[in-house]
């Protein structure tokens, strides 16, 4: 993968041409199964393209074949999804795009999945928090809701419009819901366990 230290991968999910926006030229591209069709037709060439592309037709597989830079092809009967496959093969900071759409229960995977990569759709971006200090930024996103993974967690926020110290939060609460940024950046500091952070324009 070289130097680069980014990884931007596109699911078989709902895709809009406004993510391509935020690819940089030393982004590392991974297409998963159809997504690396659809980025062919936008003009982007996918590092890596991976899945058992049961959803592209034997025209499309020819050209995502011959295009991609690598073609790593599954088997359709495997224990792994193909974001999970694609998720191994992410270094450094990772963007999802196209992990959600009609399927809950591959949209649940994708998130399950996750560990710190970023999620992102039309109008949310989520990632999973462990221990330690996390500055967020408002990047267009109006609500903060922090929801626990863990059975519990101890939170303190700051420069959020409701701020916490040191305040246990119970998983199934809905005391982390739509929060607000009260300035340019906003600090998470999580003391025990895992959680949700989930960011959203509307």
């Amino acid at each position: 993968m070289g130097n680069n230290n980014r990884t931007v991968i596109f699911g078989n999910g709902t895709l809009h041409t406004n993510f391509l926006k935020i690819l940089r030229p030393d982004d590392f591209i991974i297409g998963v199964d159809r997504a690396a069709y659809w980025l062919l037709t936008h003009n982007i060439i996918p590092d890596l393209a991976i899945g058992d592309f049961d959803s592209v037709s034997s025209e499309e597989l020819k050209i995502i074949q011959t295009s991609a830079k690598t073609v790593k092809q599954y088997p359709a009967d495997k224990d792994q999804t193909d974001m999970e496959l694609a998720i191994r093969y992410a270094r450094g900071e990772t963007l999802i795009f196209g992990g959600s759409g009609t399927r809950l229960d591959h949209t649940m995977a994708v998130l399950s999945a996750l560990k710190t990569q970023i999620f992102i759709d039309e109008t949310n971006r989520i990632r999973k928090l462990s221990k330690g200090r996390t500055i967020l930024k408002p990047g267009g996103y109006r609500y903060i809701s922090i929801l626990p993974i863990t059975s519990s967690i101890v939170i303190s926020l700051s420069k959020f419009k409701y701020n916490l110290t040191k305040t246990k939060i119970l998983r199934g609460s809905t005391r982390g819901i739509s929060n607000e940024f009260a300035g340019r950046q906003a600090v998470i500091h999580l003391f025990t366990g895992k959680a949700w952070v989930i960011e959203s324009r509307d």
